[in-house]
């Protein structure tokens, strides 16, 4: 189809017709019905035959009341739950109402009462409520869908939409009462639309279309109707450029009735149908049709303007209360925003009715800023300070909402000389009539006197809105543009203000703003303060500071320059300063005087360098809009360099929110790219710091003196030469561009007689010897405005053309540079010698191009001298740093000689005396090891150390011999006393942090009940575990004690509101480490090593003649002889009073050596020698302050790792603390894998104080627990892997399910008490010591894991049958052992599915690879534990970078053969495998995967969950490499209870990758009788507690740990500048920074979140007022 054919012509004509009339119904009953107000009944067709008595009780939507609100007004009228007031509040916010009852009339209407008085809160009006009948309810749920199937409709037909929209846009309607059934009769039952309808005639009111009653309701029905029909303008109207352009008439002429119902509507400006208003107004062509046939412009500035009657003063200013409600002029404001999309696009071309137009808003521009001149003007306060800060923020917002089109008018003007005349016209009236005549006085300074304004701004009020003044000011910087001026005869017949009055207003500010510098108005408050701060900041400057200083430039370039400079001085009162007479003077009776004018005297010479030096304004200077934000990035980059961020913030922004940054940019620095975690950074050129100016009037002070250190640490670090050095210290004037021809007289103000006079005051009083009036800074500036004339000399001299500057004869007549010649040597001079060098330099160098008589001699002389001193001062400055090197190296180097000498002589006093800088244990122990390492080779006679270093072994009877270590000490840092470290001593303790951790689940799933966990055995999938870290710092028990029972009875004097949302809870035991804040919920103690406890309990010798099969027949006797004991909850400690529970009690050492052979009962028992070993005991005893901390930390992984309440008696104590154990070293070699470091040797030193304590303090746990439960523990430990009863007091789970790392941690620490007396307490004080029994542990586990990497290969490398795998597999089998290990791996499975019950043959191709991949987890696990057990260091290469052949080197240090061929040797060993594969779970496992069955491998099977091997580490989830495609995907997701909704705020969990719809009602869920968010929902179930959140919308990584605590992190999302986005606020493209998403995961992998978190609540309070558990 053509572009041109009319879509409807293509409709058959009986269609349109059909069409036509089956719209106007709908659309009048669409009408009708969502604006129906009568609600107890339905329109007279509609009603029932039959009328049903049953109502409904809405509840509306408003943006007033917060959600809080309206949950707590439903719960007290309708009496329902906390959920339930939920999702009522939910349903009204998203849909905009909500039926919250059906019920007789009476019922609905008391509630109806009830819920609108209920509302909590100050000042809170009542919430809408409304009675309806259900019909009218049902009639306009049916007139919503029906809405949207006419959406759904004309989305098909292009010619459908153009039909809609002509019926919608049909004037007339009323007259159509045969066809739609809607008239006069019908519209009068529409209140409140009737009260807007009748207003007008009723010849109008026949003329009225769809669209303006749509218009006109759009206020009177709820937030989803809005909504729907908001859609169906834009999916139908909007779309077509004639529909629009009559939608945007229509829009036009209503605008009035629209915008007067959204100021008194209660809902956001998005929810209106003025929100549409940007989608027309920003279309040139519709702005100027609107402007030119409808005075749009004038219009809204007209509407605006009636909407702020209210806060007028009489005598018309406007005037801002604080207790005044601004809710409505708030929302009026939003009118000026459709002022700045008229104006978006300026014309070419203009006609008449288009400027007659656009003058009549500008004219009603000017009443509005005729209204904010001279508003809020404030009074000097000089007796007592101001009784109340006034309210000044609203007339800022006001002027920040102008101040976005007022240069937009400007840019409308510039492009039309008549559009410019009238309106310069316009504004000087308008001024003119505001300040009318001024009362002046007259002031005598030189020969003729001056008339002055008399006006003292210390004294009378002052404001700092003058927007029609400098409205002037821009728009006569328009004037050169159409060779007009201020005198052209065009203005002639206007009353307009002279040059000196124009000024006045812009000068007082300029007064006030020095003045209150000076500290003349201090007592005036904040208010003011923060009023002068905003003057000067970014966002008003444009259109306040610097409009003033153009306005003071233009009277400045219409004035004669004394008479400029008289008027600039009487307001500034310098007058008097300014005689010679003024230091003989008596020093005034108050000194603050003396000091207030020596700083208004500062900044009246500041105000003259800006008033000569700022011309880079177009119109004032010879410049371009580049060259001006040029020099702006110049000057900021001249205090630092800055990231893009900073500078973008530091710089104006035009009428699009654009700083045109990387337009310029690129021409004056470089950027320095980001790095890693450094953000890219841009740096000056260093050509462009000539540009460089001190005084640069967009500096703050703190700006201009961190300014002026960069350039001087420049110098220090510049190679440049000495001239270039001399430049950048002086910091002289740079050279500035000519001024524009109408700006060119202001060079007469730097020769004038005056400003000589003041430059010849300043110098002399300088040389003085003593003054009261000069200051430094006086002297800089006088120096700074001598150079900028001498600049100015300078272009006139070489232009060769004459001009009006005559500055070098006159300066020479008045004595200036004779002035400068005393100063060279001048002590008050000596900080500004290098500026002082430079003018004379520049002058010598001006006056050879000059042709003036000036003294020669007088200024050579003077360069050389300074020049001289310069050298000298240089000579004596590396002189004098010389001397002081080679004597500090003088006094080290005595110091060093004193040292060793006393050292010498006290000798034998050091060597019995231990001092503070004793080394802390874990640098003691990593020093021992490194000794032990280096010693190992020539120790070669010893029979326990090996002859190669790198065949060093932990466990068996042939182990090596452990360093023996001196006796450790450690230094508290409470009382910084030092301690040796002993169990039978006074204890030490780290500060420790018990968590509950996902971190290594491989499968995560809802929390168990407490009594349902069995916390012995740790299933496979590691769903949950308790990890354990510290911070690695010591303290004493008693001092640490005494530390935490201070800060709990600190924070029980809080008071109770003040409690919730600290960093730490005390009432979780939490506290912050003494000395680094780490967060803290528990302590460890400090043991001495487990060797040194071994040998003093007596373990005795090891049998080396006990071979593992009759090891393991031993245990298997004692666990299958086991019996059952029922013990009661007094004798366990159970939580129930009725609760029973079963022990297993094996049989002693005697009994079971009785069912042995002789030899064999021998070795036996000499392994476990302890039993009879009653005479050590006391050697070994701890103390009871050990013993305390023991406790401690047993309940603290107790209660955190179950989530339940202490219990010191409980079975599972000592099974947590073991669990915990294994736990922190299973994610601590997560990490080391994941960051590729090697086993040993990448400690951090807090992992290394960590394992130390952790695993000393697992061992030594046993001494305070219950024999028989140890024991109980121990047999159902080893019934795992060594029971084949089946009769067993509590079913063990199958070996296939269970972590075998922990098991085989729990069964180390539990073994030694097996045959322990239970009689004899004393007697289990025996630890694990790296013998016999632990080698034979190891490798019975190790064989269970290897049949569990076996088992789960069969899923994942299932192979051929039979053995014709032999025949073609050179390329894998490289030698014959490799055939054979091979051989026999698959030897053994064959027999594990024989003994399954499975008849088949698997063979797995490469299994011998395979299963060494999966199983090196276990064993760098089993290495590091069993190397902080026995201390023996472990081989060099397992410490080096680059690691080969490391499972063999592991199986050597742990005394395990390298071969499965020797693994399985032994009967005994294939006789357990065999015995395992024939539990119902391995049978039901090797079946599905027999079946193919793709969804066992890591799912729940019949008695646990299976998961394949090799485990590798967990990661976070993906990213993708652009933000974009993220924001796509969250775009896509709805929330789940919102039937489709959009979320809010999409969070995606990094974890397990959900989205979640976070921080909403909507989606809030109740946890422990909390009511929670989603994003802490999901953290409780997916992190245990503990979160790691992307916010997508907000660009945020969200940190939670628990239900009240939380914190925000950078994200790993950078611009191209390397930086975040935090909240999207800048827009530039993000893209996935893998640095910084490591960094991440690291913190996670670590277990770091809570840390992080804490740190960032102590370091930033403001996060402590979130409520993070409703995220």
């Amino acid at each position: 189809m053509e572009e041109d054919t009319d879509p409807v012509a293509a409709l058959p004509d009986e269609l349109r017709a059909r069409t036509r009339a089956a719209l106007l119904c709908c659309i009048a009953y669409i009408v009708q019905m969502l604006c129906w107000q009568n609600t107890y009944c339905a329109p007279d067709d509609l009603e029932l035959e039959v009328k049903d008595e049953s109502y409904c009780c809405l509840l509306y939507n408003d943006e007033v009341h917060t959600y809080d609100q309206v949950i707590k007004s439903l719960n007290r009228a309708l009496d329902c739950t906390q959920k339930e007031a939920v999702d009522f509040a939910t349903t009204v916010d998203r849909e905009g109402r909500a039926v919250i009852l059906n019920s007789s009339l009476v019922m609905c209407e008391e509630v109806r009462k009830i819920v609108g008085r209920n509302v909590v809160g100050r000042h809170s009006q009542p919430l809408k409520v409304l009675v309806m009948h259900r019909t009218v309810v049902a009639h306009q749920n049916f007139a919503m869908r029906l809405l949207a199937w006419i959406m759904q409709l004309t989305d098909n037909s292009d010619g459908l939409k153009v039909l809609l929209n002509n019926v919608l846009m049909e004037p007339g309607i009323f007259g159509l009462r045969s066809q739609t059934k809607f008239g006069k009769a019908e519209l009068e039952q529409l209140e409140p639309l009737h009260s807007v309808v009748v207003k007008e005639p009723y010849n109008d009111m026949l003329r009225l279309s769809f669209l303006d009653l749509f218009f006109l309701a759009d206020t009177i029905v709820w937030k989803n109707a809005r909504v729907q029909s908001h859609q169906l303008f834009m999916g139908t109207m909007l779309m077509d450029p004639e529909s629009k352009r009559r939608f945007s008439i229509t829009f036009a002429k209503n605008y009035p009735k629209l915008i007067d119902a959204f100021i008194r509507d209660d809902h956001d400006h998005t929810m209106s149908i003025m929100s549409l208003s940007v989608q027309i107004l920003t279309v040139p062509t519709l702005a100027r049709l609107l402007i030119q046939n409808y005075n749009m412009l004038a219009r809204v500035l007209s509407e605006f303007l009636g909407h702020c009657v209210n806060y007028k003063y009489p005598d018309g200013k406007f005037a801002f209360q604080r207790n005044q409600n601004y809710v409505e002029f708030k929302r009026a404001q939003f009118m000026l925003y459709d002022v700045k999309y008229l104006l978006t696009c300026r014309p070419h071309e203009w006609t008449e009715s288009l400027r007659d137009n656009f003058l009549n808003g500008f004219g009603i521009l000017l009443d509005l800023l005729g209204c904010m001149q001279g508003m809020d003007a404030v009074t000097r306060q000089v007796g007592q300070h101001i009784e109340y800060e006034p309210e000044w923020e609203t007339a800022f917002n006001l002027h920040i909402k102008i101040g976005m089109f007022l240069p937009m008018f400007l840019e409308w003007c510039a492009t039309d000389k008549d559009v410019l005349v009238r309106a310069y016209n316009m504004a000087l009236q308008m001024l003119w009539s505001i300040q009318g005549r001024f009362q002046f006085v007259e002031r005598d300074v030189g020969d003729s006197p001056v008339q002055c304004i008399d006006y003292d701004v210390a004294a009378l009020p002052v404001s700092i809105h003058l927007p029609v003044s400098r409205l002037v000011a821009g728009l006569h910087l328009l004037l050169g543009d159409f060779d007009l001026t201020y005198d052209s005869p065009e203005f002639d017949g206007t009353d307009k203000p002279t040059p000196q009055e124009l000024m006045e207003f812009s000068l007082r500010c300029q007064v006030m703003v020095a003045q209150s510098h000076a500290g003349m108005w201090r007592r005036n408050g904040y208010s003011l303060l923060h009023q002068i701060y905003l003057y000067h900041s970014v966002r008003c400057r444009g259109e306040m500071m610097d409009r003033d200083i153009v306005l003071l430039q233009i009277a400045c370039s219409l004035l004669p320059p004394n008479d400029f400079l008289v008027m600039l001085m009487e307001k500034y009162h310098l007058l008097l300063w300014i005689r010679s007479s003024y230091e003989a003077r008596p020093p005034p009776a108050q000194e603050d005087t003396i000091r207030q004018t020596i700083a208004l005297v500062e900044e009246f010479l500041q105000l003259l360098i800006v008033l000569l030096g700022e011309r880079y304004v177009p119109g004032v200077g010879q410049v371009s809009a580049e060259d001006c934000l040029r020099r702006e990035i110049v000057h900021q980059l001249c205090i630092s360099p800055m990231a893009h961020s900073e500078l973008t913030k530091a710089l104006p922004e035009n009428a699009n929110d654009e700083t045109g940054l990387e337009d310029v940019v690129a021409q004056v620095a470089h950027f320095q790219k980001p790095r890693e975690t450094v953000r890219g950074l841009y740096e000056l050129k260093a050509e462009c710091y000539s540009m460089y100016n001190p005084f640069f009037y967009h500096y703050t002070r703190s700006d201009q003196s961190k300014s002026e250190e960069t350039q001087r640490k420049r110098v220090k670090t510049n190679h440049d030469g000495a001239e270039a050095k001399l430049f950048a210290q002086g910091c002289p004037p740079p050279r500035p561009p000519a001024f524009a021809p109408q700006f060119s007289k202001l060079l007469e103000l730097l020769d004038c007689s005056l400003m000589l006079a003041i430059m010849r005051t300043v110098l002399e009083r300088a040389a003085m010897a003593r003054t009261r009036s000069f200051s430094e800074p006086q002297l800089q500036k006088v120096l700074h405005l001598i150079g900028m004339a001498l600049h100015a000399q300078e272009r006139q001299t070489r232009s060769k053309q004459s001009g009006p500057l005559r500055f070098m004869q006159r300066a020479a007549d008045a004595g200036i540079f004779t002035a400068l010649e005393a100063l060279v040597e001048h002590p008050q001079a000596k900080h500004h010698k290098d500026l002082l060098t430079w003018v004379l330099k520049t002058y010598s160098a001006i006056k050879n191009l000059h042709s003036a008589s000036v003294p020669e001699i007088l200024v050579t002389e003077a360069i050389e001298s300074g020049l001289a001193q310069i050298s000298r001062d240089t000579a004596e400055k590396k002189v004098k740093m010389e001397a002081a090197r080679v004597r500090q190296a003088r006094i080290l180097a005595q110091m060093s000689a004193m040292q060793r000498n006393f050292i010498l002589e006290n000798r034998e006093l050091f060597d019995n005396t231990h001092t503070e800088l004793t080394p802390c244990p874990s640098q003691n122990e990593m020093k021992a090891k490194a000794a032990t390492i280096n010693r190992s080779a020539s120790h070669r006679s010893d029979e326990h150390e090996s002859d190669d270093d790198g065949n060093q072994v932990a466990l068996g009877a042939e182990r090596t011999r452990a360093t023996e270590l001196d006796t450790q000490q450690a230094m508290c840092i409470l009382c910084q006393e030092t301690t040796d470290i002993r169990a039978d001593g006074q204890v030490m303790v780290l500060a420790a942090f018990v968590q509950r951790s996902t971190v290594l689940a491989k499968c995560r799933r809802t929390e168990q009940h407490v009594d349902e966990v069995d916390a012995m055995f740790a299933p496979a999938s590691m769903p949950l575990g308790t990890h354990t870290s510290t911070c690695g710092h010591i303290m004493h028990a008693d001092c640490w004690q005494k530390f935490f029972d201070s800060i709990v009875a600190k924070e029980r004097r809080r008071p109770i509101r003040l409690r919730q949302h600290l960093s730490f809870d005390v009432d979780k035991n939490e506290f912050l480490c003494p000395l680094c804040e780490n967060l803290s919920n528990t302590v460890i103690p400090v043991l001495p090593p487990l060797s040194t406890l071994a040998a003093a309990s007596g373990s005795g010798p090891h049998a080396e003649m006990l071979t593992l099969a009759d090891w393991l027949d031993a245990l298997e006797k004692t666990v299958s002889s086991s019996k059952p004991l029922v013990l009661s909850s007094s004798e366990t400690g159970a939580d129930s009073p009725d609760e029973m529970m079963t022990l297993l009690k094996p049989e002693s050492l005697a009994a079971v050596c009785r069912k042995l052979k002789a030899n064999v009962a021998a070795n036996f028992q000499l392994l476990f020698s302890y039993v009879y070993d009653t005479g050590a005991v006391q050697s070994s005893e701890l103390s009871e302050s050990v013993v305390e901390m023991l406790q401690t930390f047993s309940q603290a992984a107790y209660t955190i790792g179950l989530n339940t309440l202490p219990q010191r008696e409980n079975p599972r104590v000592p099974v947590s603390t073991w669990s915990t154990c294994a736990f922190t070293i299973s994610a601590i070699e997560w990490h080391l894998r994941s960051e590729k470091k090697p086993l040993f040797g990448a400690f951090s030193s807090r992992h290394l104080d960590c394992l130390n304590a952790l695993v000393r303090t697992a061992a030594v746990i046993n001494h305070v627990s219950d024999i028989g439960v140890l024991k109980s523990h121990c047999v159902r430990l080893l019934s795992v892997l060594l029971d084949d009863k089946k009769d067993v007091a509590k079913e063990t789970p199958c070996f296939l399910t269970i972590d075998l790392f922990t098991c085989l941690v729990e069964t180390v620490f539990a073994l030694p008490a097996l045959y322990a007396d239970p009689g004899k307490q004393q007697s289990v004080k025996v630890v694990p010591s790296g013998g016999e029994n632990e080698k034979n542990l190891l490798t019975l586990f190790y064989v269970a894991h290897v049949v569990q990497i076996l088992i789960s290969l069969t899923r994942s490398k299932q192979g051929g049958k039979g053995d014709d795998m032999d025949t073609d597999e050179e390329d894998v089998l490289v030698t014959n052992e490799e055939r054979r290990e091979e051989k026999m791996l698959n030897k053994v499975l064959h027999s594990v599915f024989c003994h399954a019950g499975i008849d088949t043959e698997v063979a797995i191709v490469g299994v011998v690879a395979s299963v060494r991949e999966a199983a090196l987890p276990f064993l760098r696990c089993a290495a590091i534990f069993f190397n902080f057990v026995t201390d023996i260091v472990p081989p060099k290469n397992l410490s080096a970078d680059t690691i080969v052949d490391e499972y063999d080197s592991i199986c050597s240090y742990l005394a395990l053969p390298s071969s499965f061929s020797d693994l399985f040797a032994s009967f005994s060993i294939r006789h357990l495998v065999s015995r395992w594969c024939q539990h119902p779970v391995v049978t039901g496992f090797l079946s599905s995967a027999m079946q193919g069955d793709e969804k066992v491998s890591d799912e729940k099977v019949s008695g646990g969950e299976v998961v394949t091997y090799p485990i590798k580490v967990n990661r976070l989830e993906e990213l993708p490499p652009d933000y974009s495609e993220l924001i796509n995907h969250a775009a896509l997701f709805t929330c789940p209870n919102s039937d489709g909704d959009d979320s809010r705020a999409p969070t995606l969990c990094l974890v397990c990758g959900e989205m979640l719809c976070s921080q909403s009602y909507c989606c809030q869920t109740e946890l422990n009788g909390m009511p929670v968010g989603a994003c802490t929902a999901h953290a409780h179930s997916c992190g245990a507690g503990i979160g790691l959140f992307l916010r997508v919308r907000e660009c945020q990584v969200l940190l939670l740990y628990g239900k009240t605590k939380g914190c925000f992190y950078p994200p790993p999302y950078l611009d191209d500048y390397g930086e975040t986005d935090q909240g999207l606020r800048r827009g530039n493209p993000l893209h996935l920074s893998v640095e910084r998403f490591r960094k991440i995961q690291s913190i996670w992998l670590l277990h770091g979140i809570p840390q992080e978190i804490a740190h960032s609540l102590e370091s930033n309070a403001s996060l402590l007022s979130i409520d993070w558990q409703h995220l």
